[in-house]
């Protein structure tokens, strides 16, 4: 009979995110502990549960079939750690603590900086923690509080985030001086789209919109772009055209949260206050 009682909740976790990782030193690396932490809660594990889950391979840890048939249940453990979480910080009141956003490279660092900065100065007793990609960090899985993201035109966020549309962000072609090599990246279907510079060819792959507006402020040639992104360092070359939705997401059990709100709702509120810029008119 295993020995279950009694069970750690945080040699769960480490057991789940070797199972992910296969490697403690990466699942060091993502609960942000030690790996003699990581590797302890693991022995720990495997002894309450009368159990080897990994076997030790040069190559990294390799689950057992034991390690497999734990695996639902271990994720049914978390599922409701995380909901209980979840609704402990919906039910914080205070406006203190930390407040985790994603968002992209060129909204946090050409836009949103400034109204970051004033939103810590006036809560000092919040902790801002920002990172940046392209992609949506999973807010079920509190890898992040609040998202910020473009979205497509006409999509909706997945069905288990809340979140409000606060501006759209137009496009446009850019470019810098009068002769271009060509298209700078980018899916050549978009070559095209309502342009006059069609017949240029796509001489370049520069892959994401920083590498592509720096190659196009060098002179390489022409990109779409988010107009606020682009401006006022290169020229708009065609008229802006709706290029996405700028959402607001949160999960729904963290809706209530004090601090989570308030940074929400000034969110929304600064992002609209953004939309001439958004779309090329400021």
């Amino acid at each position: 009979m295993l020995n279950v009682r009694r069970m750690n909740w945080d040699d769960v976790r480490v057991f789940l995110a070797t199972m992910r990782a296969g490697s403690l030193r990466q699942v060091a690396v993502d609960l942000e502990i030690s790996h003699p932490t990581a590797s302890r809660r693991l022995s720990a594990l495997e002894k309450r549960v009368g159990l080897t889950l990994f076997h030790r391979r040069s190559s990294g840890l390799e689950p057992t079939p034991e390690a497999l048939e734990l695996t639902p249940a271990a994720q049914e453990v978390e599922r409701a750690m995380l909901a209980l979480e979840r609704v402990a910080a919906a039910a914080d009141p205070a406006l203190r603590g930390p407040i985790r956003l994603t968002t992209s490279m060129a909204l946090a660092t050409d836009l949103l900086m400034p109204d970051l900065l004033a939103f810590q100065q006036q809560y000092p007793e919040v902790e801002l923690h920002v990172s940046a990609g392209s992609g949506i960090q999973d807010l079920a899985q509190r890898e992040a509080d609040v998202a910020i993201r473009i979205m497509p035109m006409g999509s909706s966020p997945a069905e288990e985030l809340a979140g409000r549309k606060a501006a759209v962000a137009y496009r446009a072609v850019y470019g810098s001086g009068d002769t271009w090599l060509g298209w700078v990246g980018g899916p050549k279907s978009l070559k095209s789209e309502g342009s006059a510079f069609g017949d240029l060819p796509e001489r370049s792959s520069m892959r994401g919109i920083a590498l592509q507006r720096s190659a196009c402020a060098a002179g390489f040639g022409l990109a779409w772009l988010p107009c606020f992104y682009a401006e006022p360092l290169l020229e708009r070359r065609t008229e802006p055209e709706p290029g996405g939705e700028v959402w607001v997401l949160v999960h729904p059990d963290l809706r209530k949260n004090p601090r989570l709100r308030v940074f929400r709702d000034r969110m929304v509120e600064v992002l609209r206050t953004y939309q001439p810029r958004l779309a090329g008119r400021g």
